[in-house]
């Protein structure tokens, strides 16, 4: 029975390293929590590091995530040709808050509870512009 997940963040060059380096200060030392840096050397191979991966993580033990910087990328689209064949779960245009949630959610994850925390509004990119302006028209008809 599973009890755990492991989490991956794959994305081009060091900005897996960063999103790591950032929630090591907001959330501490997280053991399950790995990155992939991709394309950072010239003889990177990506289907083969997928594979390396999968074919390393025990699926009966633990749950999968693999969060990717990008839709449409080149590393997301690497993950996505390896859905049918492995039990994971993949989350694209991944972002600090979304990340800071995930880790701080004990236990396993299942397709219903990735659903809800992909489209709560915390996770969104915000124009803080217009969010003030809003707000600012909000209040002068007070």
């Amino acid at each position: 029975m599973k009890n755990n997940k492991q989490i991956i963040i794959a994305t081009h060059g060091e900005l897996a390293d960063g999103f790591k380096s950032a929630l090591k200060i907001i959330v501490g030392e997280v053991k399950n929590l790995h990155t992939l840096c991709c394309y950072t050397t010239p003889d990177f191979d990506l289907n083969q590091t997928i594979e390396t991966l999968m074919n390393n993580h025990d699926f009966e033990k633990e749950d999968l995530v693999i969060c990717t910087d990008m839709m449409g990328g080149s590393v997301n689209n690497g993950f996505v040709k390896y859905l049918g064949q492995y039990p994971f779960h993949l989350i694209t245009n991944t972002n600090l808050t979304f990340l800071v949630e995930l880790l701080l959610t004990p236990g396993c994850v299942d397709k219903d509870m990735l659903e809800e925390r992909t489209h709560d509004s915390l996770s969104h990119i915000k124009y803080v512009n217009a969010l003030l302006n809003d707000f600012n028209l909000e209040n002068d008809d007070i």
